[in-house]
């Protein structure tokens, strides 16, 4: 009899159709019921890496023992006129086709029930992990509607207390804000923002006196898993927070890396009033739009409470990011100030993410101090999206675009309904040449944030990439009567459609020519446009003259990655002014490794200049 044959008649193959059949279906079993039941994301792999152990032994088992009317025996013990391995081979092929029955079912459930529902253009999504939470912004209760800013601001500040513990998932502010005042389903929401818990509550603040009530709710079922009511004076607001962050961390069984007594929430003492101007700050920081005005009510918190460290990190942040929206700013004096505040920050608290965040983005062309100093925050905070955001965009910026595509992923992944990094994830697709890629990405979030107008502006530059002159004129048109085009893009609708008309016929190259020389000097559009123009010599002159100090570095390393710019990249003045700017550079290790892409991801009302 041969080796074959004797593996049939002792059932040795049938054995091990059964065994892989099983390992399959326990395993979609236990994907599909680990993230409702708490399972850490591990399970699933050590699984199967127990299985893959298992499986010789497994073959071995059935090669050396036989099934009988007696029990397990050894094959060599059993008389062969007594085998019964024909009968045991016929229950073992039921069995194989009721287990690969379950695997498939379980394969078309994980497939069109679990996954049912998502968004055209975007990724299935796979059921939220327990770990994961919103804090929806909490009802202004004081009968003032003025004061929305204050339970705003009560909400960020827990919000961004859960962020800093690393195994929780916590959906970033733009997206959860965006359910302000509306009366939705929270089980909706919690699919929405791909999260198994939310947080909802109340602010009511009379006088010095404040009632805050809470209640955390389970996202799949609708049922409340714990609430609680705060009644406190103002000067303990803090505490409040912290209570409310610790006991939601005890309630989701997530560890806080300093231990069971780790304060997630500062409890200095701070005077209400500077905290009321601390509060107003940050939505105005939010908005983007009032930046001017979100630096000043920052300033006036430092001034009443000088020991305000957060005050001093958020004073910082909005100075950093105010060049980039006030044309009329000097970067050298705007940047200044922001190392400045980030420094009193830090040296009142070491542990000011935004201070880091702060520091990252002033320091300039020194792309290793940036890194020391992005790496820091994502310490602190990494469950924070605006860092992880920030992070992506430095590694935009140093050259590292696919690691940049990466965290920009994970960044979509804790604020799904943020517009300006889904349409930053435009501008990284677009810098990898994956135009249609691209392309998906840009119609994706119009169709989802439609007034959002630097998407239109990303996707007139694909187009032209992919020489649908015609389309990327179409896009400029639509974003022509949005008021914030101009400062978010760079370049008017007017001058661009110019630039485009220029681009696509021969007899207006002249008069686009003309447009692109009145571009600011050295910024983004003016060598892109010369270069697409086909004006290689201006394009490069307009490179060099990026290395000004008056220049804001970012704007001038990000468009040092600009496809546009291909027909010149390889020009020994061009890589001259690479060198000059310390690029490319490798950063260091970070956490974008194992990161999958995911497909085109929308968001909503944050706003943001090109750079940031």
């Amino acid at each position: 009899m041969t080796f074959f044959a004797e593996l049939k008649r002792r059932n040795v193959l049938r054995a091990g159709a059964l065994y892989l059949g099983a390992v399959w279906a326990l395993a979609q079993g236990i994907s599909q019921l680990g993230p409702s039941v708490g399972a850490p994301d591990w399970v699933t792999r050590w699984f199967l890496v127990a299985a893959c152990i298992g499986f010789p032994f497994a073959m071995l088992f059935s090669w050396f023992y036989e099934w009988t009317s007696h029990g397990i025996l050894r094959e060599s013990d059993v008389e062969q006129d007594a085998s019964v391995t024909r009968e045991t081979g016929k229950k073992m092929d039921r069995w194989i086709i009721a287990v690969l029955t379950i695997a498939v079912v379980l394969l078309l459930t994980n497939t069109f029930v679990w996954r049912k529902g998502a968004a055209p253009g975007q990724q299935p999504s796979t059921p939220a992990q327990a770990k994961s939470i919103a804090v929806l912004p909490f009802v202004n209760m004081s009968g003032d509607p003025n004061q929305k800013y204050f339970s705003d601001g009560i909400t960020e500040e827990i919000l961004n207390a859960l962020a800093q513990i690393p195994d929780l998932k916590v959906a970033g502010r733009t997206s959860a804000f965006q359910f302000s005042g509306k009366d939705e389903d929270l089980r909706k929401v919690g699919a929405a923002l791909g999260v198994a818990n939310v947080l909802e509550g109340s602010v009511q603040k009379a006088g010095d006196e404040v009632r805050i009530t809470v209640q955390l709710i389970d996202a799949h079922t609708g049922y409340q898993l714990w609430s609680e009511k705060y009644d406190r004076k103002l000067t303990n607001i803090f505490a409040i927070e912290d209570d409310i962050s610790s006991a939601i961390a005890g309630k989701l069984r997530v560890q806080l890396t300093g231990g069971a007594g780790q304060v997630l929430v500062s409890q200095l003492v701070v005077d209400p009033r500077a905290h009321d101007f601390y509060l107003s700050g940050l939505a105005l920081l939010d908005a983007r739009a009032g930046l001017p005005h979100a630096v000043a009510a920052f300033q006036n918190a430092v001034k009443i409470a000088p020991d305000y460290a957060q005050a001093w990190g958020a004073l910082a942040e909005a100075e950093a990011l105010l060049p980039g929206y006030q044309p009329d700013v000097s970067t050298r004096v705007a940047y200044a100030s922001a190392k400045s505040a980030a420094e009193r920050a830090l040296a009142i608290d070491p542990n000011i993410a935004e201070a880091y965040v702060a520091l990252s983005m002033v320091y300039g062309n020194l792309w290793a101090k940036r890194d020391q100093a992005m790496q820091r925050a994502l310490q602190l905070a990494p469950g924070n999206a605006e860092v992880v955001y920030q992070h992506a965009y430095f590694l935009l910026l140093t050259g590292n675009l696919e690691a940049a595509l990466h965290e920009m992923d994970r960044a979509l992944r804790l604020n799904p309904l943020s517009p300006i990094i889904a349409a930053e994830r435009v501008e990284t697709l677009l810098y990898l040449h994956r135009y249609d890629d691209a392309l998906r990405q840009a119609d994706a979030t119009i169709d989802a944030h439609p007034d959002f107008p630097l998407t239109y502006g990303y996707a007139a530059l694909v187009t032209i990439q992919l020489h649908h002159y015609a389309d990327a004129a179409a896009y400029v048109k639509r974003a022509a009567s949005m008021q914030d085009f101009d400062e978010d893009f760079g370049i008017d609708a007017a001058s661009l459609l110019q630039l485009i008309h220029g681009i696509s016929d021969p007899a207006q190259r002249a008069a686009a020519l003309h447009t692109a020389e009145r571009l600011a000097s050295g910024g983004q559009n003016q060598a892109e446009m010369f270069c697409a123009l086909g004006a290689h010599a201006q394009a490069l002159a307009s490179v060099e003259r990026g290395l000004s100090p008056d220049v804001n570095p970012d704007l001038m390393a990000e468009v040092m990655w600009s496809p546009m710019l291909d027909p010149i990249r390889n020009d020994p003045r061009f890589t001259a002014v690479l060198e000059k700017m310390g690029l490319p550079y490798k950063p260091q290790d970070s956490q974008t490794k194992g990161l999958e892409v995911i497909e085109p991801v929308n968001g909503s009302s944050d706003k943001s200049p090109r750079n940031h």
